[in-house]
């Protein structure tokens, strides 16, 4: 029997309403399956990217620690390029180890700003040596500051006002020596020490020479025997009246070790003025053990295939322990001075970091940090890499 059109259409219906039941089901699943699978990328993503920025991160970290393995663990190459003209390097790496297993300050002297092109580092060439991609910058520091926040100063007799910091914490009974250096060499000193002075732990200290227009002005602070810093100023007389101001040096004497008298001797040239009459040097130290409180000698003139230049060899400096170099030039009618640690200060108060010359934009690094010897004092030897 024919079926009926009624019932043909029952079963047309059925099945329509069974298509749609397939369809809603293939839909509820797939929102299922959507929604299960978006929860694994959450989860993977929680789990995948933290492990990714760790593993680029070692890596940063491996490639820092070599870099100041590199750095401050060797003597670079070659080994004895702290006295070598920059025109002679060939295959140059920088290393600033001494042949004798501590820290070489003729080495770290070349990082400092404003040294002539024959001794200059320059960074690019530095950072080339070892095939860098990243950049980097070079610090050493002490881990203590000793500050000048105040002065007067008038007819030869100047009062410093300061303290003794260790991450901003005022140090008491570190010791303090000052000196004042005038145009004409002439040198007076003063020993202290850190104290609570009206309720603040500071030092005051009072320098009483010779009546003049300009002074170098150094302070030095020990606490225990292994902790120094050092702080230079220039103080120089207004052209009317009695108020001195501090003003910058005029330039960068080279300061490096003398070969024939390791430690207990230095040799320093610098680019002699062509109207210049005479130069001479002082050095400075903490004088404590020493039996003297200072160094005095003049400067030659000479040419050398630096230039025209005035020379000093085998100035004498304590044999350990920090010192600051300051060289006097006079003409009849002119004074400029300069002035070089050593070791220099690889900081942006004294001698630069060593670095190229947008590293303190900077917003993102990573750093290492270590207490190393130089001359048997404890130094703060740093590294960004970014």
């Amino acid at each position: 029997m024919k079926e009926s059109k009624k019932t043909k259409g029952l079963k047309a219906i059925l099945k329509g309403k069974r298509a749609q039941i397939r369809g809603v089901d293939f839909a509820l699943a797939l929102l299922i399956f959507v929604i299960a699978f978006s929860q694994v990328i959450i989860v993977l993503s929680n789990l995948l990217i933290p492990s990714l920025v760790q593993m680029q991160t070692y890596s940063q970290e491996q490639e820092l620690n070599k870099l100041y393995s590199n750095i401050f663990f060797s003597e670079g190459n070659p080994s004895n390029w702290g006295t070598i003209a920059t025109s002679s390097f060939t295959d140059f790496k920088l290393g600033l180890m001494h042949t004798s297993g501590s820290l070489d300050f003729t080495k770290i002297n070349r990082l400092t700003n404003d040294l002539s092109s024959y001794w200059n580092i320059n960074y690019l060439n530095a950072k080339l040596s070892y095939n860098l991609i990243k950049d980097f910058a070079v610090s050493v520091y002490s881990p203590i500051t000793v500050t000048v926040d105040d002065y007067t100063a008038a007819f030869g007799l100047i009062t410093l006002y300061g303290q003794v910091l260790e991450y901003q914490t005022p140090i008491e009974n570190a010791k303090i020596w000052a000196f004042a250096v005038d145009n004409n060499d002439n040198v007076v000193t003063n020993f202290t020490t850190t104290q609570d002075i009206s309720g603040s732990i500071s030092y005051t200290a009072t320098l009483n020479g010779p009546d003049s227009n300009y002074f170098t002005v150094v302070v030095f602070a020990q606490v225990g025997e292994i902790y120094q810093d050092y702080k230079v100023i220039r103080l120089e007389r207004e052209s009317a009246g009695l108020e001195y101001e501090i003003v910058d040096f005029h330039f960068r004497p080279f300061v490096r070790e003398n070969t024939a008298s390791i430690s207990s001797a230095v040799d320093l040239t610098v680019e002699r003025d062509v109207l210049s009459d005479e130069a001479s040097v002082v050095v400075v130290f903490p004088f404590s053990d020493y039996g003297v409180e200072y160094y005095l000698g003049n400067l030659t003139q000479t040419t050398t295939a630096e230039g025209e230049v005035y020379e000093g060899v085998g100035i004498s400096i304590p044999s350990d322990g920090l010192a600051v170099v300051i060289v006097n030039e006079r003409t009849e009618s002119t004074f400029s001075a300069g002035y070089m640690g050593v070791p220099m200060f690889l900081s942006s108060e004294h001698g630069g970091i060593f670095s190229h010359s947008s590293f303190e934009e900077q917003q993102s690094y990573i750093s290492k940090t270590q207490l190393l010897l130089i001359r048997n004092v404890l130094l703060k030897c740093q590294i960004w890499y970014w």
